[in-house]
């Protein structure tokens, strides 16, 4: 499912939805039964989860187009330092930088 069908998807879902609880409710209401009201309310669930959820075609009408992969050194013949160069222990790490630890405090 392409983003425009997520968009397309949920705007169906929302829209069966309050479609659907909004006819409930006024059956409901009308024949003062609870439980008619939840069934119907629960079939347009019911349809909406098997209008939206599926990947259906329609949802795939604008497919994205990405980027080609890159190679990784270990593909190329690399050294397999992985960029750290002869040492193995890395570049020194940039001013300013911030890692998960630093945040927190550790």
């Amino acid at each position: 499912m392409d983003f425009k069908g997520q968009k397309l998807s949920e705007t169906v879902c929302v829209w069966i939805i309050t479609v659907a609880a909004v006819l409930a409710f006024l059956y409901g209401y009308v024949k003062q039964d609870f439980q008619a009201m939840m069934v119907l309310f629960g079939g347009g669930c019911t349809l909406a989860f098997v209008a939206t959820v599926p990947d259906w075609p329609v949802y795939n009408k604008d497919p994205v187009t990405w980027l080609p992969p890159k190679e990784d050194a270990a593909r190329r013949g690399g050294n397999g330092s992985g960029g750290r160069g002869a040492g193995g222990k890395g570049g020194s790490k940039k001013k300013g930088s911030s890692s998960w630890a630093s945040l927190f405090g550790f």
